[in-house]
């Protein structure tokens, strides 16, 4: 009877000591504040989960964006001619485009130039309208004076329009990006210094930000021919589609004996039929 007496006092008393060690842990007001944070906390994530929906909408794929807008800015140098291509939507919430600018017949004598852009989706509305922050990022053809411009614009995909505050920007769809059409082989001719030789340009990629990868053969002298990789670099897609491309040699596959490249601009006609070149080479490139 007495070890049973005892017994019990000693679970009471564990009892007791583990009481006391949670108060002391824990006290009573501590604890039920702990409580309430859990509580507020668990409140918290509920009230938060619109906003988690809303930017995981905000950061879908648009690759309906694709396409060529044409139309006109305003800058420091007044009213200008504008090309906006987006070429690339392939990552949540971004995408690529070429901003090419030129004169507007209201405003002779604006230079042409363009740079490459990076786009944010921050918006969309669950319907049309997409709203993209664009942010410059590199020169491809700089006339001088000139800086690059951001701003954040409001794209309509039903009507295919690009609106903004900004520099009071106003474009429209006007051509597709999609440059897949200009992998070809031309053939045709050229006319330097030396007299007119024959040339062979055989577009081989696009990538996803107007680059174009092709390779350049050619007769330097007669009887003696050389070839080389060169890199394309589109400038501006036209709103009739034609496609402005500088290209840059890059590697050497057979050395000419100058061992110069043969860097040149063209235009691409809408249908990626021909080539020409009038700055000095001459070239004239027609489909093989």
């Amino acid at each position: 009877m007495k070890r049973k007496v005892l017994a019990s006092l000693f679970v009471s008393a564990a009892f007791a000591l583990t009481v006391t060690a949670a108060c002391t842990d824990n006290n009573t007001d501590d604890y039920l504040s702990e409580l309430a944070t859990t509580e507020a906390t668990t409140e918290t994530t509920v009230t938060t989960e619109p906003t988690t929906q809303t930017t995981t909408e905000s950061r879908k794929f648009f690759p309906q964006l694709e396409n060529t807008y044409s139309g006109t800015y305003e800058a420091e140098q007044g009213l200008t001619a504008l090309d906006l291509s987006i070429f690339d939507c392939s990552k949540k919430g971004k995408v690529q485009a070429l901003f090419s600018f030129h004169e507007d017949p209201s405003n002779k004598g604006v230079p042409t130039g363009s740079y490459l852009m990076e786009g944010t989706v921050e918006e969309y509305d669950g319907k049309n309208i997409v709203t993209v922050d664009f942010r410059g990022a590199d020169w491809k053809k700089k006339p001088d004076t000139y800086h690059i411009i951001e701003f954040t614009a409001e794209i309509d995909i039903e009507a295919g329009t690009v609106r903004s505050k900004d520099y009071n920007m106003k474009l429209k769809k006007s051509a597709g990006s999609d440059l897949s059409f200009l992998l070809n082989e031309y053939t045709g001719i050229y006319r330097p210094d030396t007299g007119d030789n024959r040339v062979d340009l055989t577009v081989e990629r696009c990538g996803d930000h107007g680059d174009l990868y092709a390779l350049f053969e050619y007769e330097p002298e007669m009887g003696k021919k050389a070839s080389f990789e060169t890199m394309g670099q589109v400038t501006n897609i036209a709103p009739d589609g034609r496609v402005t491309v500088i290209f840059k040699g890059v590697e050497w596959v057979k050395e000419s004996e100058s061992k110069v490249f043969v860097d040149f601009e063209g235009v691409f006609s809408a249908d990626g039929k021909s080539f020409t070149e009038d700055g000095g080479h001459n070239i004239l490139l027609t489909v093989k």
